[in-house]
């Protein structure tokens, strides 16, 4: 399977209601080499430029405002004076990834498509980022993407966020038995990993 992202992104400088948060349009098709393969998922991401923001002087609320009462919402949880918490803080980056959306074809649930490829946003379009934010709606949607590394963002409740620590070594996602069904491999331990370098 591939993925195809797209953005709309201006050349003008960001400021305060543009240019801070950089929306993509994630399709998913199958890899075969058909001339317009039926896309089997799509996905609706963003990524909150909190460094530049900063940079620019731009109060971080602002910018969220500026974009959506969506993103508005997660100001007084995972930020404060313009920055990631502390306990969403880790690793080299200082940006964040909001996943909104998350569909794919009922033909195709149940092989772990989404998990691969919130994985595979992690180490793309989220390097840089201290953190990735996904809601859920129910305990089946926790039980889904913890096994992934992410966690329940505090206060918890019926429905919330979860979020993952970016810095943190997380679950594999591949397909090794069976081309596009995939599962979570676990890491190797750190010791294993330096053997083989």
């Amino acid at each position: 399977m591939r993925i195809h992202v797209s953005t709309d992104i201006p050349l003008s400088e960001p400021n305060d209601s543009s240019g801070l948060v950089t929306w993509f349009s994630i399709d998913i098709f199958p890899d075969d080499d058909a001339p317009h393969p039926a896309r089997i998922g799509h996905a609706r991401v963003a990524r909150i430029h909190i460094g530049s923001a900063l940079d620019l002087n731009v109060p971080l609320l602002d910018v969220l405002d500026a974009d959506s009462g969506e993103l508005e919402a997660l100001h007084d949880i995972f930020f404060e004076n313009d920055w990631p918490k502390d306990e969403y803080l880790e690793g080299g980056g200082n940006d964040a990834l909001y996943i909104r959306e998350l569909v794919i074809d009922p033909a195709h649930e149940g092989r772990n498509i989404d998990l691969a490829l919130v994985r595979r946003l992690c180490d793309t379009l989220a390097q840089g980022c201290t953190v990735a934010i996904l809601p859920y709606a129910s305990r089946r949607d926790i039980d889904h993407w913890t096994p992934l590394g992410f966690v329940v963002t505090p206060p918890g409740a019926a429905e919330g966020y979860l979020h993952l620590l970016l810095g943190t070594r997380t679950a594999r996602v591949d397909d090794p038995d069976r081309p596009g069904v995939f599962k979570i491999l676990p890491n190797p331990s750190p010791e294993a990993a330096k053997r083989h370098h």
